[in-house]
């Protein structure tokens, strides 16, 4: 039996779909109150979250592997004090950790592998993240295990509430306000994304075939104006895109818009030749089976 932690949020979701589909009994640990989410899955049910560590005693008794999903995303303290607890209580099988491409910082050193260095700097929710890694990698270390996966995921998105976010503004008809002068320079800014459903099929195979390190898991890379675009062309939204000048955008514009302004490229060679990766799914064919949700 596979333990999932997340179940309730949109990539633990579809893992656990994933896992039915491959016939894979799962457990799943959910909050008291999001129990009722997952009645269309099947999974056996343990009543708790990342706080309550009494809890994840329980969820990890007798599990043959890990899938480590849930994330407070605002409390770092949190999922490190989680992690430390589902580790202690790391038995057997692989433990398979999602984490993200925000463990490497604010960098623009391309191509971005994984043995590029980590980094603390770039919020509680990357700091959380390394910090999650090196306890894993310890502990696989400490107890010679190479079960274990890391997986640095960047923005999901999928036919799920929670992948709808970049449509909100869109939907009400907003201005989508970018960085950047021109088409020549905004065109350099992009950002990685990779299909929910894509990701849970890593999740998956990882699980069957760990990798003993981190992974760069990513389906491609976006620029943030076509993406726009082709979401309101979807949606058939009169909303405009509205570009400006880096020098132009005052403080409080800057902390929105900061992480559009970069040129990251992070390399997914290793995914390709570790799991023989190909994406299932392309960001149009993505976007159109999100909007219609």
């Amino acid at each position: 039996m596979i333990l999932v932690t997340g179940a309730t949020g949109m990539t633990g979701q579809f893992v656990v779909q994933e896992l039915n589909r491959r016939n894979i009994p799962v457990r799943v640990l959910v909050r008291e109150a999001s129990a009722d989410k997952v009645d269309s899955l099947e999974a056996e049910i343990v009543i708790g979250d990342l706080s309550d560590f009494a809890s994840l005693h329980r969820a990890m008794s007798g599990v043959a592997g890990v899938a480590h999903v849930a994330c407070t995303f605002t409390d770092f303290a949190i999922d490190v004090g989680a992690m430390g607890v589902l580790l202690d209580n790391w038995q057997n099988g692989p433990f398979i950790f999602v984490s993200s491409l925000d463990v490497y910082g604010d960098t623009n050193s391309n191509p971005i592998t994984e043995n590029h260095p980590l980094s603390e700097s770039y919020g509680d929710y990357g700091r959380g993240k390394v910090l999650c890694e090196r306890m894993l990698i310890a502990k696989a270390r400490a107890t010679t295990r190479a079960g274990y996966s890391c997986l640095r995921a960047p923005h999901i998105i999928g036919p799920h509430p929670k992948g709808q976010r970049f449509i909100k503004k869109v939907n009400q008809e907003e201005a989508i306000l970018l960085p950047g002068a021109d088409l020549d320079e905004w065109s350099h800014y992009r950002d990685a994304w990779i299909d929910v459903r894509d990701l849970a099929w890593v999740v998956a195979e990882v699980l069957e075939k760990p990798t003993g390190g981190p992974l760069n898991v990513l389906s491609d890379h976006f620029v943030w104006h076509d993406l726009y675009a082709e979401l309101i062309r979807l949606m058939g939204s009169s909303s405009q895109v509205v570009h400006m000048p880096l020098d132009e955008i005052d403080e409080k514009q800057w902390e929105s818009l900061k992480t559009m302004a970069q040129r990251w490229y992070f390399d997914n060679s290793q995914l390709k030749q570790a799991l023989g990766f190909e994406p299932k799914y392309t960001l149009d064919q993505t976007l159109a089976d999100t909007i219609r949700l």
